[in-house]
């Protein structure tokens, strides 16, 4: 028994003792690598318009008939037409873009039934506002047309709706 002792430890002390391994030969390599290109979700476009509108409320003044002159038998200072009036910024249409597109804003005045004389013009009938990306909600952009009217209101007419005015947005 003595004999498998020893023998059995013997071959663990030649088990333990380090072995020595040589390589034949150092491989180097290389890999490509490869990358693909994939679009991430994009925001839909959305849309948000503030239209501001002054009062639209006109005042029209007949032609001033004169001061009769009885020497010359005329009316001296007499008006050829009647005149248009309205308080500060009470034709004025402001549009004020928030979307993440530029928009395009025509305007368009339409008599009312009865009123076909009275025309309506602006000063600009179509604006163009870049888009709001980059830019702080209360500086966003805008832009603003006057309305005029010409025409001659009946004599009898008071508070009455003369027209419409309509802002189409387009892309």
């Amino acid at each position: 028994m003595k004999k498998k002792t020893v023998f059995a430890m013997a071959l663990a002390v030649t088990m333990i003792m380090g072995t020595t391994v040589f390589a034949a030969e150092v491989n180097n390599g290389s890999h490509q690598v490869t990358a693909t290109y994939v679009e991430g979700s994009s925001s839909d476009t959305i849309y948000s318009v503030d239209v501001s509108w002054g009062s639209m409320e006109f005042t029209y003044t007949s032609p001033a008939q004169g001061t009769w002159d009885p020497e010359t038998h005329e009316y001296l200072g007499a008006e050829d037409a009647g005149r248009w009036t309205y308080a500060e910024d009470a034709n004025k249409i402001t549009v004020t873009n928030h979307s993440n597109a530029g928009v395009e804003a025509g305007l368009t005045y339409m008599a009312a039934g009865g009123y076909e004389n009275i025309e309506g013009t602006f000063d600009e009938a179509t604006l163009i506002l870049p888009t709001a990306v980059g830019t702080e909600a209360d500086a966003a952009p805008s832009d603003s047309a006057l309305l005029e009217i010409s025409g001659e209101l009946p004599k009898s007419e008071d508070s009455v709706t003369v027209g419409t005015v309509t802002v189409t947005l387009n892309k």
